[in-house]
């Protein structure tokens, strides 16, 4: 009987979905927030009876289920222990506690417990909507489930999406199953871990970033890392808050460690929230924690080449989302190249548990590379006709040579256009199939932006596109980035201000014809038009939401922005006043 791989990044946060065909060929992948409108997907199940049922439809009929989780039972099974220490812990009386450290401990117990609210203590427990569904269709008592160790599946994900022969493969994140690190070499489609694991480093270069965050005055439960990013470049080296910070995390024998004061340092960290109260009041502390983050990510990464040796590194966990981080590790460590996954988070785990699965059950065999991000969802082309029949407002249709030329001279023009386009991008950046565009030229837009769609801070930059082949001559040492994963300078940012951050930087995406022919033709013509090979991209979605998945959640942006124009594969709409 012929098999399907279905993978289910199953944390507490950002769960996913993925299938792999029996070829090893990666045919799906998205993350639950999109369809379910929330998110991070916060304590779902996995299996999300919404967008498991179109899938099994699609890609299981007559097919044997192969489920992937992305934790071991080994790693499941310290949940109940770990969550009885923290309800234990949180029952010490204040007074029993010394007040250096006090609200260190309180803060790092509420964020385990809020973690961990419903993780569950093995896989059996796991996937219940997928065997009722598979019983209820075929009779199939229940799919073959295998957990893959969570630091092996980040792993996976990023060595079959890169395009090396070899390399070495770090992952840094949050908490992984008893460390949040891990180092394995990858060679030839192989992936073998090279460093034992302690039984329990609570020492996390992922937990300490979203405690600065946390005192930003930001939350972390809702991604904000991203915000203390932006805000870093407003700020400057605080050096009494670096000789806070940068004790607390330490690099010895290929590990991280923690202060033994960590807790007193800790607290003295999270009192600053009570002195913010706006933004930019958190700049210098912002600035101070992320050059903190990079030494520590850097001297890691040094000592892990050291140890290892090679020139082609391959970064993956929640810390390779640092995309300010990402442009420096190549002048600031050994390596001599970088490749990021398109999802480095724990969404993209659904992948690496599919591909485990694939590659158990094909000893010797390599999986075909995951290159592209467009893995997601499509439109419905039924919705957008009547969208057109029943709304209040028309839609032209257009070939594609003449949608090029229209979106390209309105872009030229200075209007603000919702694109979408095929398959949704997997992973947490739009990069051309679920975007909002722009003309980079003017410093305004950004304000533009954000004041009539995005309703977000004016701290927070956003993204340019550019022509690959033209990438070298805009920004200093340019690096191949097709999935927005790493800031570098502009050579001359008064070529596109619109898109350049507070310090002279971008966190680019390299646009290829390959990847994208449709993105990269619009943004060859712009250039030809304008005299600049790149556009303006940010996510279509509003602040606090996800990006958008359906023709319904693009139709209430475009209606409740200002968005001048919105396209749905060849269909272009105007609001009706015009």
């Amino acid at each position: 009987m012929p098999r399907v791989y279905m993978g289910f990044s199953s944390t507490q946060h950002d769960s996913s979905m993925a299938i792999v065909n029996e070829e090893g060929r990666v045919v799906f992948a998205e993350a639950n927030e999109r369809s379910l409108k929330n998110k991070r997907a916060w304590h779902t199940v996995p299996d999300a009876i919404g967008p498991l049922e179109p899938l099994l439809r699609k890609y299981a009929k007559d097919k044997e289920v192969i489920a992937s989780l992305s934790w071991s039972d080994r790693g499941l099974k310290w949940s109940p222990l770990i969550l009885s220490m923290s309800r234990w812990q949180q029952k010490i009386p204040d007074s029993l506690l010394q007040s250096s450290s006090r609200l260190g401990v309180q803060l790092s117990n509420r964020g385990l417990r809020q973690a961990m609210y419903k993780a569950p203590s093995s896989n059996r427990d796991m996937l219940l909507n997928l065997d009722y569904r598979l019983f209820e269709s075929a009779g199939v008592l229940s799919s073959i489930k295998r957990g893959w160790d969570h630091h092996l599946c980040h792993a996976a994900t990023a060595c079959y999406s890169s395009r090396y022969d070899s390399a070495t493969c770090v992952v840094v994140d949050g908490l992984g199953e008893g460390s949040c690190l891990s180092v394995y070499a990858y060679k030839k489609g192989e992936i073998k871990n090279l460093q034992s694991r302690p039984f329990l480093n609570t020492a996390s270069l992922g937990l300490l970033f979203s405690q600065i965050c946390w005192a930003c005055a930001f939350d972390p439960i809702a991604g904000e890392e991203w915000k203390v990013m932006g805000l870093a470049s407003y700020g400057k080296r605080d050096p009494a808050l670096y000789e806070l910070l940068r004790p607390m995390l330490g690099v010895k024998d290929g590990q991280l460690k923690k202060a033994k004061d960590y807790a007193q340092r800790l607290t003295r960290l999270v009192l600053h929230r009570q002195t913010i109260q706006k933004p930019m009041d958190g700049a210098d502390l912002a600035f101070t924690g992320q050059l903190v983050f990079q030494e520590v990510l850097c001297e890691l990464l040094t000592e892990v080449h050291r140890e290892f040796g090679g020139e082609n590194l391959i970064l993956s966990g929640g810390c390779a989302l640092n995309s300010s981080c990402n442009g420096q590790i190549i002048g600031q460590t050994p390596y001599r190249s970088l490749h990021v996954p398109m999802a480095p988070g724990d969404d993209g785990n659904s992948v690496g548990a599919a591909l485990l699965s694939w590659k158990q059950d094909h000893p010797g065999r390599k999986p075909e590379i995951c290159h592209s991000p467009f893995l997601g969802s499509e439109l419905s082309e039924s919705s957008i006709k009547r969208v057109s029949q029943l709304g209040r407002f028309h839609a032209t249709i257009y070939g594609e040579d003449e949608l090029i030329e229209t979106i390209a001279h309105e872009l030229a023009e200075g209007k603000l256009i919702g694109w979408v386009q095929g398959r949704a991008e997997f992973g947490p950046r739009a990069l051309g199939n679920r975007s909002i565009l722009a003309d980079p030229r003017h410093v305004g837009v950004k304000d533009k932006i954000n004041s009539l769609i995005k309703f977000r801070e004016e701290f927070r930059p956003f993204a340019p596109s550019v022509l690959h082949e033209l990438g070298p001559s805009y920004f200093q040492g340019y690096q191949y980035t097709p999935y927005m994963d790493r800031t570098l300078k502009f050579s001359d940012p008064a070529a596109a201000p619109g898109v350049v951050h507070i310090d002279g930087t971008g966190r680019l995406q390299s646009v290829t014809k390959e990847l994208n022919p449709l993105y990269h033709a619009l943004i060859k013509r712009f250039h030809e038009l304008s005299g600049v090979p790149m556009l303006l991209n940010t996510s279509f979605n509003v602040m606090g939401r996800p990006i958008i998945h359906d023709v319904e959640d693009a139709i209430g942006v475009f209606l409740t922005s200002g968005m001048d124009t919105l396209v749905l594969s060849n269909h272009v709409f105007r609001k009706p006043h015009e």
